[in-house]
């Protein structure tokens, strides 16, 4: 975490910790192991949710794979565009 400038929060549920600079945390267990090693897909229960108060629109960080990550843009609103029934 250090590389990152991020830091370390506790967890009450499982052992890795959670960064505190995240907007959300999950904490998880894995569930079913069983498509690992043909599909490298987890299958992952949250067992505990961590949701900071603010900010109102927070910049998130996604994973892409293979080492890529992607922050998220700007906001753009086109409400005025969509019907008030399908809001």
């Amino acid at each position: 975490m250090k590389r990152s400038g991020s830091r370390p929060a506790r967890t009450t549920t499982v052992s890795a910790p959670l960064i505190k600079e995240c907007y959300a945390n999950f904490e998880c267990r894995l569930t079913n192991a069983s498509l690992i090693s043909k599909y490298d897909l987890f299958i992952w229960e949250v067992v505990k949710a961590h949701v900071a108060s603010s900010p109102k629109y927070p910049k998130t960080v996604h994973y892409r794979g293979q080492g890529v990550f992607m922050i998220s843009g700007p906001s753009i609103s086109l409400r005025k565009k969509f019907k008030p029934e399908n809001l």
